[in-house]
């Protein structure tokens, strides 16, 4: 079959979308990991290691990520309790990251949009960059980042440690008529930009630099309105 990312005729691997790490954290607690969609037939399921597409890729560009993988990794979820808190008026608002690659952070986030993009897996039926696929996959394989506003991104986060138990399907959303995608990784949310026109100033301010990222509180999962749809769909479909 041709792989995605050389266009060649390969042998195919099982390529994870989201890293295969992020799942195996996720699964070390009491409660299994849940997979939700509300894709008709298939989710909710349990899945130890994620969600894998074996159409896409050889092993030879599939070893490209590994790099931006293990860095997403290392800074989300190896490290997450060095992040500083961010406190206003005594509530929690949000959080500081800081002495990191924001570069090589942003090339995962852009990796894991890529691929999300190209997969045949119906949990990622919602993600398409259309006419950015190429520039998005040369900036990859490139290791660029771009610029500020290049596929920008804000990242949030979920402040009660069971969130990550339990996975939504990304989509499409538009800010201030801006296009973004819409992606949930361990208890975290981020929000990056598909579309060639500039960062809107609301989001902008969030754009990382000198070497630190801040990320929003999205407060408790509780009182989220992801939490209405988590407990819809595993109503619906069990």
């Amino acid at each position: 079959m041709t792989c995605r990312g050389c266009y060649q005729s390969k042998k195919l691997v099982k390529s994870h979308i989201i890293p295969e790490s992020f799942f195996r954290q996720l699964k070390s607690g009491v409660k299994p990991l849940r997979i939700l969609s509300n894709i008709s037939g298939i989710f909710p399921k349990k899945s130890p290691i994620g969600i894998y597409d074996p159409k896409i890729l050889c092993q030879e560009c599939e070893n490209i990520f590994k790099l931006y993988d293990d860095y997403g990794f290392k800074v989300l979820v190896q490290n997450e309790d060095d992040q500083e808190k961010l406190i206003q008026d005594g509530k929690l608002v949000g959080y500081r990251i800081n002495n990191i690659d924001t570069d090589k952070l942003k090339l995962f986030f852009l990796s894991v949009l890529w691929r999300a993009s190209i997969s045949t897996q119906p949990f990622y039926a919602k993600i398409n960059v259309g006419d950015l696929e190429d520039t998005l996959k040369e900036m990859i394989w490139g290791g660029c980042a771009g610029g500020k506003h290049d596929f920008s991104f804000v990242l949030a986060k979920f402040d009660d440690q069971g969130v990550g138990k339990s996975i939504l399907d990304p989509h499409g959303e538009e800010w201030s008529g801006v296009s973004y995608y819409r992606f949930y990784m361990h208890g975290y949310v981020l929000y990056i930009k598909c579309d060639t026109q500039e960062t809107p100033p609301e989001w902008s301010k969030f754009i990382p630099s000198d070497n630190s990222l801040i990320l929003i509180s999205r407060g408790h999962m509780e009182n989220s309105k992801e939490y209405g749809v988590l407990k819809n769909v595993v109503q619906s479909k069990t």
